[in-house]
């Protein structure tokens, strides 16, 4: 009767923007992880000494990097992307991946005025090899992210070329216009 009632804690709206963030940062994080081991066929968990920023519980345990794209991406997504990825594999196009240590993140819509996106920017250095081939990349990329109001899924993503008159942003939208 006369017990203390458990305090309420509420998250600010800075904490809330915060796990947002990271929440995104994540997704995009593992979404480059991922695809790169799904196209090479690699069948292991994430290590996290190596990939320290792979934040997506239980998740990294999964050896199968398909299975871990399935948790947090839109089945339409996978489907789209695997086509590119049987040619990638018929062709016997191994990659070395080296996508630096800096990349620049902007996301937009965590305000719930617009569906949230993530464009990322980043360097590239990766060794192609094909048969005796090798190609030595040194080239800019945006990847796109649309997400699932939640921020639990990804329902869209484009992977490009960056130019050089794009900014962070890049454009960034599915047709163009910038949307």
């Amino acid at each position: 009767m006369f017990g203390r009632r458990a305090k309420r804690v509420e998250t600010s709206p800075d904490e809330r923007r915060e796990r947002q963030i990271e929440q995104v940062h994540s997704l995009t994080y593992a979404l480059l992880l991922d695809v790169m081991a799904w196209f090479l066929d690699i069948r292991e968990p994430v290590s996290e000494s190596l990939f320290p920023d792979y934040r997506l519980p239980g998740t990294k345990d999964l050896d199968d990097p398909r299975e871990r794209l399935r948790t947090y991406c839109s089945p339409v997504l996978l489907a789209a992307w695997e086509p590119v990825r049987s040619r990638w594999l018929e062709r016997g196009i191994r990659v070395k991946p080296d996508f630096g240590t800096t990349a620049t993140l902007q996301i937009e819509g965590l305000d719930g005025m617009a569906p949230p996106r993530a464009v990322a920017r980043f360097t590239d250095r990766s060794v192609i090899e094909r048969g005796a081939q090798r190609q030595y990349n040194s080239r800019e990329w945006i990847l796109t992210t649309w997400l699932r109001w939640d921020l639990g899924r990804i329902e869209d993503a484009t992977f490009r070329l960056a130019e050089e008159t794009d900014g962070i942003s890049g454009n960034g939208s599915r047709d163009g216009s910038g949307r």
